[in-house]
């Protein structure tokens, strides 16, 4: 069942649509939607049904239209009651947007433009018209405005990506966006880059002339600098560079105030973008270091149009190691679109690119939270027109040629200010002296300040000067800040806090919350709201909460009295079982081989969709990691190990191996931790599968190996299947193909021996696969025809996907294109509503490899292989689509692009210690 309000309001089961046609339940129906799973209380539902004017009995027709949704939706539990009204417990477009919003940008944030743009383009087709075209509800009009603006704003996030990754026709779709929202100057300046990418400079200019004359006539402004920057460069005829600029910038500070001076010197220091500059930002914790220095890259954007990038470098982010300077470089390069395989694994070497790259560009980097010089020094510009700004808590000293601004607290004034444009003129003005005494005992730090004026400000009925008051009772500084609002918290809100200090992941959602602090979740919605409002909690997406830096430190410092282990036991219960439970919808045929959990009876998300379980793996999958990190290290050795063992088919289908490889390492050091060989063995069977995608094949062997010794020592004959299975692979992929027939063959007696059908077929598949590498296709199609069937009436679509690409492949070799496209395209099919892009890419780089298919879609085909391969570190997979591209390039004639493709072919497969083939096997 799932509620559609992102265009017509619609209410669909499977492919049937149910009627909704009382207007009352449409109303509130909306309002529940539109809430994407979060409560709304009844004053909210019946402001929607009867705005100003409701009846006596208004309470109670909601309540009857309740249990009319009820029954259309056909259950009870589909429109659950909260503490203060309502929510809606069943799938929402209005969710799946803002997951597929969410994920978009956490791949953008490290540099997976491919993965990013595929997300974006995922969340906007949740959208079918304007948000409830067909339901008239001004009560909702500015949340409904709300979507719709971030609507807007994923769409030009999405094409700045696609138009960085070379998509074609986006001149059209442009054309659209500008002509029907002429005033956004982002989809302007977009429409300008594609018409310049492809030469057509008068058609850039009139798009420019049309956009300053609808802000002429509307607003009475010009065009911002992106603009007057692309028109200038026009006029001048300096092409921009096809890539076009990246912001990466978090949003400005809403009330930044002060700090002229430093901010003067800062821009001073910037000159015109003509030359190399470097300015780093000092000052203790909460000074404000951060937002002077992403406020400043605002205002040099006109400087530097190029790129405006950012990056957290973790100095000082509780539970997190400061960023080692080769990952900070590599999302660095692949933020200013360097390929994957372009990045070298040499620290030095990726400083040399970052430098080389940088030369060409006129770019401002901010370097936050930065520990030391060493750390910064190899991402610092070369002798290229960029900036640098560095923030730390450290003065950097030890670098040359730097403007150094250290920042003390504020200005009495510039504090004042500050204050003023968080709780308002008036109030400050009429207890000046009661401001005063706040923000001494803010000690003049924005931070402080701002959560003490927040405070301030949601409370109407206090005063200044008993705001004050509430101050001088508390520790001057930060802490006195976060005290205050800490001890105006209920006791279970000032519980909840000290223990979310606790999670070792980035952030946490409403479940996950409610099993740390032992609660019903409907009990935990209203605490987390609580410390939100307090500004003690962010919520940067609905349903996702983390803190601040400085505030988990101070949860977690005040959780000292708390019963630690338990709370982090329950988290960990939770987060065991609800992956076990998304493994049973995502893999049910491999339910028996996962790990055996007791009875668990506490709230979790509902996961039985598919979809549903893969989105919250996803969003998850930070988390799960840091869990079996902080599992390993803390002695909860089985929760670690029995995470690995639930979630290696995840990380096997989703691709991502690095996750996987971090978690199943901190999974073998807990089971040699615990003394237990077979949590052991199963952890290395697992690294045996992320060796195989990484192109780690004697580390591989090594772990198959151990991992079958084991297997065989305890008679486990699953643990033995899948290790031999990894094993079959390894040798495959090396061309071994004696020892790949005679692990698959052990695989298939072992399978037959316990009647594991799955295992089964994946060993016909690697049968299959081995006599089409020996030209045996007759075997070959005979194995994998079986592989094919056994999957399919099994049920298990990971299997069924790899055996149509090597159905495909065979065909291919054989001559027959037809036949070989249709297994490649159901391949892609399948993977695609499966999330595996294991076998997508080996169908991508199949039907690009056919002699059938027409040059463009062929470019095209490899291209999303190359780019999704480099997403997931899939090296084999990106040789191939190189090689592929390569062949096409030769075929057109195009000799630097032959060149270009077949060298970075060459160097992936002698990096992978493989024999370059004349034929790409699949």
């Amino acid at each position: 069942m799932r509620v559609r309000v992102l265009g017509p309001l619609q209410v669909v089961a499977g492919e049937r649509e149910v009627p909704v046609s009382a207007a009352r339940s449409r109303k509130v129906l909306a309002a529940l939607a539109l809430a994407a799973g979060q409560p709304v209380s009844l004053d909210r539902l019946i402001d929607a049904v009867w705005q100003a004017d409701p009846p006596a009995t208004a309470a109670k027709q909601i309540r009857n239209t309740v249990s009319d949704l009820r029954r259309l939706l056909a259950a009870t539990a589909a429109v659950p009651p909260t503490p203060t009204g309502y929510r809606l417990a069943v799938e929402t477009d209005v969710g799946a947007f803002a997951e597929h919003l969410a994920r978009a940008r956490a791949h953008a944030s490290e540099g997976r433009d491919a993965d990013a743009a595929g997300e974006y383009r995922a969340a906007l087709a949740q959208w079918r018209g304007p948000a409830l075209a067909d339901v008239a509800v001004p009560a909702l009009a500015a949340q409904v405005a709300g979507l719709t603006e971030q609507r807007l704003v994923a769409m030009e996030e999405c094409v700045e990506l696609e138009l960085a990754l070379g998509a074609p026709g986006l001149v059209r779709e442009l054309t659209a966006l500008v002509a029907e929202h002429p005033l956004r100057e982002r989809f302007a300046a977009q429409l300008m880059t594609a018409h310049l990418r492809d030469g057509a400079h008068a058609e850039a200019l009139t798009v420019y002339e049309t956009v300053r004359r609808a802000l002429a006539e509307e607003l009475g402004i010009d065009p911002g600098p992106r603009l007057r920057g692309l028109h200038a460069r026009i006029l001048a005829d300096d092409r921009p560079a096809p890539v076009p600029a990246r912001c990466d910038l978090p949003a400005d500070a809403t009330h930044f105030t002060g700090r002229e001076a430093e901010l003067r010197r800062l821009l001073d220091a910037a000159g015109g973008g003509g030359a190399v500059a470097i300015s780093a930002i000092d000052g203790m914790a909460g000074v404000g270091k951060t937002a002077l220095a992403v406020h400043t890259a605002y205002r040099l954007m006109d400087r530097y149009p190029d790129a405006q990038l950012f990056i957290d470098l973790h100095a000082h982010t509780p539970g997190r190691d400061p960023l080692p300077p080769q990952v900070a470089l590599d999302k660095l390069l692949r933020a200013i679109g360097v390929p994957g395989e372009r990045v070298p694994d040499d620290v030095e070497d990726r400083a040399a690119l970052w430098r080389a790259e940088l030369a060409r560009l006129r770019a401002v980097i901010v370097l936050d939270n930065a520990a030391d010089a060493e750390q910064i020094r190899s991402l610092l510009p070369g002798r290229s027109a960029s900036l640098a700004l560095v923030t730390s808590r450290q003065r950097l000293t030890s670098l040359d040629n730097v403007c150094l601004v250290s920042l003390d607290v504020l200005p009495p004034q510039d504090a004042r200010a500050l204050f003023a444009g968080v709780v308002g003129h008036e109030r400050v003005g009429a207890e000046p002296d009661a401001v005063d005494e706040v923000l001494r005992r803010c000690g003049y730090l924005p931070l402080a300040i701002r959560i003490a004026a927040s405070r301030l400000r949601h409370r109407p009925s206090w005063t200044v000067a008993h705001l004050a008051a509430r101050l001088g009772e508390l520790p001057t500084g930060v802490a006195a800040a976060f005290a205050l609002s800490y001890r105006h918290l209920s006791q279970r809100a000032q519980r909840l806090f000290r223990l979310l200090g606790l999670i070792p992941g980035p952030d946490i959602d409403l479940y996950a919350a409610a099993a740390l602090a032992g609660h019903r979740p409907e009990e935990t919605t209203a605490v987390l709201d609580e410390l939100v409002d307090a500004h003690l909690l962010q919520e940067p997406l609905v349903g996702r909460f983390r803190f601040h830096d400085l505030l988990r430190s101070y949860a977690a410092e005040s959780a000292a009295g708390d019963d630690r282990r338990g709370a982090l036991t329950r988290l960990f219960d939770f987060y065991l079982h609800t992956a076990s439970a998304a493994m049973d919808t995502l893999a049910p045929t491999e339910k028996p081989h996962r790990p055996s959990l007791p009875p668990y009876d506490t709230p979790r998300p509902a996961l039985t969709e598919y979809q549903a379980a893969l989105r919250w793996l996803r969003a998850e999958n930070a988390n799960l990691v840091a869990v079996a990190d902080a599992a390993a290290a803390d002695g909860w050795h089985r929760h670690a190990c029995h995470l690995s063992s639930t979630l290696w088919r995840y990380f096997h289908v989703s691709g991502k191996q690095n996750d996987a490889l971090a978690l199943h390492a901190h999974a073998l050091t807990a089971a040699r931790a615990a003394g237990d060989r077979l949590l052991e063995a199963e952890t290395l069977a697992s690294l045996g599968y992320v060796g195989w995608w990484l192109g780690r094949y004697r580390e591989a062997i090594t772990h198959c190996r151990a991992a079958v010794a084991v297997a065989r020592e305890t008679g486990n004959l699953a643990l033995e299947g899948r290790a031999l299975h990894a094993l079959g692979l390894v040798h495959c992929r090396l061309e071994q193909h004696a020892e790949a027939h005679a692990v698959f063959t052990r695989m298939m007696t072992v399978a037959l021996d316990s009647g594991d059908r799955i295992l089964e077929a994946y060993a016909l598949r690697g049968l299959g696969d081995v006599h089409n590498r020996l030209g045996e296709h007759g075997q070959a199609l005979s194995w994998l025809g079986k592989a094919l069937s056994l999957a399919e009436e099994t049920g298990n679509r990971s299997a069924e996907g790899f055996a149509l690409n090597g159905l495909g492949d065979v065909h291919r070799r054989i001559g027959d294109h037809a036949t070989a496209a249709d297994y490649q395209r159901r391949a892609l099919t399948t993977a695609k509503q499966t999330g595996n892009r294991n076998v997508e890419i080996r169908a991508l780089n199949g039907l690009g490899e056919l002699p059938t298919t027409g040059y463009d879609q062929a470019i095209g085909y490899h291209r999303r292989a190359l780019a999704l391969a480099e997403t997931v570190g899939d090296r084999f997979e990106q040789a191939r689509a190189h090689q592929g591209l390569a062949g096409v390039y030769r075929a057109l004639r195009y000799a630097d692009e032959e060149r270009r493709h077949a060298d970075a072919a060459r160097d992936l497969y002698t990096d992978l210690g493989i024999r370059a083939p004349g034929e790409v096997p699949a």
